[in-house]
């Protein structure tokens, strides 16, 4: 054993040690392909310096031909990995030139695999002559073959000198894009690596130069200034591992502050991490590990299908996760959340990540349920307000019916005293008993049905019934202001998706309405018409239009604000509520002057099976 037995290993081992920490790295990090090219080119230059040492220890002529064979493949690998790491590391350089180098070494690569070629000759030597022993430092001897230089073996130095080439024009353009520490530290080392290795093997096989290859010890450079770069991406990933725990901790802090739970979805892992507000509003343990499952687990069972949905169908589209849902939390205490996500992709177009945040929103969506109540409430109060304004005519409306049953219960009992009974007649008079009684109870059902407190439930009506059914309940108003109304409904309406009493609420304010804009007009000329269309959008207009004065142009605009009222004994809401209940039906509803005179006030609904606006 000697010191060169002791060196090249040491050289294979170094290369080993950083060809598999940046193997290791490439497999886990992106972008993958530099260190993973650059990997390649430290095992093989490790194999290399097994190769060298094979070389220099062998006297056997077959034994050294398969090593030189072995060695001139090698450095074809070299080569090849080396520009290629090049390329993806600076991502910058001559493509042409890059594929120009394998090719010119293929050609002198060549004559070691000609068959028929006797052992000794090929790329390095057209002639073999034989092996000599050379003593070096402190007694160590290595052997070194001799023979008659192929001309053809310039081809190998060709290719080094293009890749030399290559790297320095790469280096260049690097340095100009981005100042270029890569490019001088690691630029320079593999220029300086083929400058010196390619020289020192020429020699060599020129028989200039009576030393072993020394390809792996010049390949050290190259080593040096990556370990320089590996050490520096430490100690940078450190410094950033330090900001982004820092940028965590204040992240935390401001999404804390503002209610905001920040996560991010790692689709292809299936892990989630979360900010620490975001884990204690699910109420997630700090250390306990989330993935999609574990999530919809924390659901309440009936929103876990519509969020697993929603989820598939940011992954499919690529679009934004928006989403409502309510977390199950221990002791059974619900929590409303509200989520909002963006899908990130890879170059392919995968989705790769979904980030996002969550809020909590209890308090508003126990807010909305109280502001719901409340103006279930007071449409519950307008309908009493309107009944109380069509008192008389009800009790008119009632009066009929029950007056006639009266009499006719007189005139029964009067048939029932005549000897013998004449029953045909009492069966004809308890029929208009009993034709009298419906009616009476049609107008007490539509009464009740008004004045009952109920929340919107939608179903698909039409608007003639609905007209028709608020006809009958404002005869009686009609008769005694002796007021005209008309319906004109289009035959064959299109059904609208609503809640009946609600819209017959609307009708109702808006004819009272009407009919108070016309009380001052002469009894001639007392007219309220209730139209009924579908319209250019698709939907249905309705359009109640009376023979009034009109409306002041500077009230128009508040109408339907508020406690706003034209009335000196008006409230204010029958038209704010108005307008609530057609804008949760997704329509729409505003009033206009007549051209000649009166006023009319519009409003439309979607039809059935027509989605609505947002």
């Amino acid at each position: 054993m000697n010191w060169m037995t002791i060196t090249w290993p040491m050289v294979a081992a170094a290369c080993l040690t950083l060809g598999l920490i940046e193997l290791s790295i490439g497999l886990w990090q992106r972008p993958r392909a530099p260190r993973l090219l650059f990997a390649l080119s430290a095992f093989t230059v490790a194999c290399i310096a097994g190769l060298e040492l094979a070389l220099m220890q062998t006297d056997v002529l077959a034994e050294w031909w398969l090593a030189t064979r072995l060695l001139d493949a090698a450095v074809g690998i070299l080569l090849v990995s080396l520009t290629a790491f090049i390329w993806r590391y600076f991502g910058t350089g001559q493509k042409w030139l890059a594929l120009a180098i394998p090719c010119i070494y293929a050609i002198g690569l060549s004559f070691d695999f000609f068959p028929g070629t006797p052992p000794g000759v090929g790329m390095t030597y057209q002639a073999f002559i034989g092996f000599r022993t050379v003593e070096t430092f402190g007694g160590a001897t290595f052997n070194v073959a001799e023979g008659v230089p192929n001309p053809w073996n310039v081809f190998p130095y060709l290719a080094v000198l293009a890749q030399i080439v290559f790297v320095a024009d790469a280096s260049l353009r690097l340095r100009r894009l981005d100042g270029g520490r890569r490019a001088v530290r690691v630029g320079g080392a593999v220029v300086l690596f083929l400058l010196g290795g390619g020289l020192q093997a020429a020699l060599v096989d020129l028989d200039i130069l009576k030393t072993p290859y020394m390809i792996s010890w010049a390949y050290l450079a190259v080593l040096i200034a990556m370990s320089i770069e590996l050490n520096a991406d430490v100690l940078a990933g450190a410094r950033l591992a330090r900001q982004l725990q820092d940028r965590e901790r204040h992240m935390d802090l401001a999404s804390a502050a503002a209610d905001l739970g920040m996560w991010t979805w790692d689709i292809g892992h299936d892990t989630i991490w979360a900010t620490r507000h975001a884990r204690e509003l699910f109420g997630f343990s700090e250390s306990e590990h989330i993935n999609r499952a574990r999530f919809l687990g924390s659901l309440h069972p009936e929103d876990r299908e519509a969020v697993d949905q929603a989820l598939e169908d940011a992954l499919a589209t690529g679009g934004g996760y928006e989403v409502e849902y309510r977390v199950l939390l221990r002791g059974g205490k619900i929590r409303w959340m509200a989520a909002h996500g963006q899908i990130e992709r890879d170059g392919s177009g995968k989705p790769i990540v979904l980030r996002g945040v969550v809020l909590d929103i209890s308090a508003r969506r126990s807010s909305e349920l109280e502001l719901q109540q409340l103006r279930s409430e007071l449409a519950h109060a307008n309908r009493v307000s309107m009944m109380g304004q069509f008192a008389s005519a009800l009790a008119h409306e009632l009066s009929q019916p029950l007056g006639a049953i009266l009499r006719n219960t007189e005139a029964a009992e009067l048939f029932l005293e005549h000897d013998p009974p004449d029953i045909e007649e009492v069966r004809a008079i308890l029929a208009d008993i009993r034709q009298d009684e419906r009616r009476a109870s049609g107008v007490i059902d539509r009464l009740r049905a008004l004045l009952k407190r109920r929340s919107f439930v939608r179903s698909a009506l039409s608007v003639s019934d609905e007209l028709a059914t608020v006809m009958a309940l404002a005869r009686g108003d009609t008769a005694i202001r002796k007021v005209a109304l008309v319906i004109d409904d289009a035959p064959n309406l299109p059904l609208v998706m609503g809640d009946p009493v609600h819209l017959q609420q609307v009708l109702l304010n808006l004819i009272l309405n009407a009919m108070d804009a016309v009380e001052d007009a002469p009894a001639a000329r007392r007219k309220v018409t209730v139209r009924a269309r579908p319209n250019s959008e698709g939907a249905i207009e309705v359009a109640v239009e009376d023979s009034g004065p009109g409306i002041a142009p500077e009230r128009l605009g508040r109408l339907f604000e508020p406690f706003f009222t034209t009335k000196a004994k008006g409230m204010g809401i029958g038209l704010s509520i108005s307008r609530t209940i057609i804008e949760a039906h997704g329509g729409r509803i505003w009033a206009e002057n007549n051209a000649d005179e009166g006023a009319t006030f519009r409003f439309t609904l979607p039809q059935a099976g027509v989605a609505r606006s947002s």
